[in-house]
């Protein structure tokens, strides 16, 4: 049974498949389909460590107070040995992208790379966090250029 955490579900929460048990979880019980309502700037998050295979995170990262590394860290805890994060960020430089006046970061797409030591940023900046991070899916824009795709893979 593959254990799916969809963070921030907003009006997009997921469905089960086989062999799959979806969480969708978001600030507000604002839809029938929110599992859990937590304010993810509170830490610890409200899952036990190594609860998930697959934690999804499309464009929710961005709204918190917790940086980056502070995110992914409680990704990273909850997520068991092997699990991935799929994760969709804003681009920097996209003018809509500051039209939301809840987005607090905006990323690059090298911003992930000092979380996987096998690139040249997770060597030299490998001090950030001791939680790392293999790259599955390279960080690549969409095509309109607003946002960042990618995959990671807990490492431990």
């Amino acid at each position: 049974m593959t254990r799916i955490l969809n963070l921030g579900c907003g009006n997009k929460p997921l469905a089960a498949g086989p062999g799959e048990v979806v969480r969708n979880h978001d600030l507000r019980r604002h839809r029938p389909e929110v599992d859990i309502a937590w304010d993810l700037d509170e830490r610890p998050w409200p899952w036990e460590d190594e609860s998930f295979d697959l934690v999804v995170a499309a464009a929710v990262l961005e709204h918190l107070k917790l940086n980056l590394v502070e995110s992914l860290d409680e990704c990273w805890r909850i997520l068991a040995s092997g699990g991935q994060l799929s994760l969709k960020l804003p681009q920097w430089n996209a003018e809509s992208n500051y039209g939301d006046p809840t987005h607090r970061w905006f990323f690059c797409l090298q911003s992930l790379d000092i979380f996987d030591p096998d690139t040249a940023r997770g060597r030299q900046y490998g001090f950030y966090t001791e939680r790392k991070w293999r790259i599955i899916r390279p960080a690549r824009l969409n095509d309109a250029g607003t946002s960042i795709h990618t995959l990671l893979e807990v490492r431990r």
